[in-house]
């Protein structure tokens, strides 16, 4: 192995510490006894650490009498008095000092992903019957889990009260539309703000709710008007299912006749369908199947695709349809809803990392079931979420994303849409944000007033999706509606 290691620079550290103990503190920031490859040095700096902390006089003879009472024995039969001594007199200041435990912490770094690049090469070397993606995945992993490991001087904590003013100020002379990317349901914008990056945003639903169409109507608007790339992984659908969505999004000619070829049987079909060809944009809007794909093979994989189609620091969004075991292990010791959380864990550092907003979602359990129930009989609340509370945890934003009963589609009325989406955390507000509560008043056909959690309406056609107001403006139509037999002036208003 190729030297990447001092030994003077870690003299140098030592001696600087016997003569500036209190900067002890400072270093620690960036060394442990990990970055000296010396034994000696080793236990000399941890013996220095427990004197330092203590609060105790560090003084060569009285380390080295510690040492020796510690019993241990070095291969070159040292004499840890005469050693102590010659580091003591090594001549360093402050600032080298600093600069030499810095340099250590580098030498650490390299040395360590020097080895751990051998241990990719034997890898490689004994796994020659793996596929690709399991390669890939596990040179990935070897290789990311090292880069995590490696750290960096820690931030001083702030005063929160310095420069609140020129920040604000700053950022009234920069303003922006929003804060994140923008979606296309300006309601949401008001009340909950853009996709911001790094965070975590994920709807619930029954299967056959319609969660796949929204997160694939959501990431591809944000596509088309923000000018950003897309990608979207999915673990049930192909591509070319997908596309034929797109079509019938765009077209509002249904699924059946663009995915059989009928529409051109009929005049007014081609012509909408030659007219959504028109509409298709140069948006970079990407699709990946990834059922087979476990959790770190996914990461792996975005990764890649990021730096090789986004490029460092550049803005896209992702969007993973949907959370669920795709290859994770379960056993007796490592539960499903484990595997499931750790699945949630591991996106939430995704987006972290590639500064991403990663629109998900998650199957509800049978509590969250609307078929055949009238609209106070659906459970809609958290209790409703399966597999794993993780995804409160960490996502941003949670809401339940479901079908209308039959009598909320009668009172609400048809103009207010065909879903719902109804919010159960938000971490982030909006223009016009509503605060921790958030009830609308509302009168039913029979004058009775009640109180419910605002939501919002979205209307699904042909894999299309496109916002339809509130609870609050349900509420405000119905003001209107009975405002002659009704002497409240409160009904629609949002506590």
């Amino acid at each position: 192995m190729e030297q990447i290691y001092s030994i003077q620079i870690e003299r140098h550290v030592l001696g600087g510490l016997i003569k500036n103990p209190k900067l002890f503190a400072d270093i620690e920031r960036y060394i442990s006894e990990k970055d000296f490859i010396n034994e000696v040095h080793q236990t000399i700096f941890c013996v220095l650490r427990s004197t330092i902390i203590k609060n105790e006089s560090v003084d060569t003879v009285i380390v080295a009498e510690k040492i020796k009472n510690i019993g241990i024995s070095f291969k070159d039969d040292i004499n840890i008095y005469d050693y102590l001594e010659s580091i003591s007199f090594v001549s360093i200041n402050v600032k080298g000092l600093m600069e030499a435990a810095q340099e250590l912490a580098k030498l650490t770094v390299r040395r360590n992903v020097y080895n751990k690049c051998d241990e990719i090469k034997k890898y490689l070397k004994e796994n020659g019957e793996k596929n690709i993606d399991e390669i890939v995945s596990e040179v990935d992993t070897l290789y990311g889990d090292e880069l995590k490991e490696i750290e960096t001087a820690e931030k001083d904590p702030e005063l929160l009260l310095n420069d609140i003013e020129s920040l604000v100020e700053e950022r009234g002379d920069n303003p922006c539309e929003e804060s994140g990317f923008a979606t296309p349901y300006p309601e949401f914008n008001r009340m909950y703000g853009g996709l911001r990056p790094g965070n975590l945003y994920a709807i619930v639903a029954r299967p056959g709710q319609g969660k796949s169409t929204f997160i694939a109507d959501l990431c591809r608007k944000i596509a088309e008007k923000g000018k950003v790339k897309a990608l979207l992984l999915d673990t049930e659908m192909e591509t070319e299912d997908v596309k034929f969505r797109i079509a019938s999004a765009l077209s509002g000619v249904s699924l059946w006749h663009l995915e059989t070829g009928n529409w051109k049987r009929n005049s007014e079909l081609i012509e909408k369908v030659r007219a959504a060809f028109k509409k298709i944009s140069n948006c970079e809007f990407y699709h990946y199947p990834v059922g087979n794909k476990n959790i770190d093979q996914l990461c792996s994989f975005v990764r890649r695709w990021a730096m090789t189609h986004v490029g460092r620091g550049n803005p896209f969004i992702l969007g993973y349809d949907y959370i669920k075991l795709t290859g994770e292990r379960v056993g007796n010791n490592w539960a499903e809803y484990q595997a499931i959380g750790d699945k949630v864990d591991k996106l939430k550092k995704l987006a972290e990392e590639l500064e991403c907003p990663i629109v998900t979602a998650m199957q509800m359990n049978r509590s969250g079931e609307n078929f055949n129930r009238r609209g106070g009989a659906v459970i809609d609340d958290s209790s409703a979420i399966a597999q794993s509370d993780r995804l409160q945890w960490f996502a941003s934003f949670v809401g339940i994303f479901r079908r209308k009963t039959v009598d909320e589609l009668a009172n609400d009325g048809e103009e207010f849409g065909t879903h719902k989406l109804i919010t159960l955390k938000t971490r982030f507000q909006g223009k016009d944000a509503a605060g921790h509560h958030d009830l609308v008043r509302r009168t039913d056909e029979n004058g009775n007033v009640r109180f419910e959690n605002n939501f919002l309406n979205f209307t699904v056609r042909n894999f299309n999706v496109e916002e339809s107001g509130s609870a609050a403006d349900i509420a405000a139509r119905e003001r209107m509606q009975y405002s002659l037999e009704d002497e409240s002036n409160q009904d629609g208003d949002v506590i």
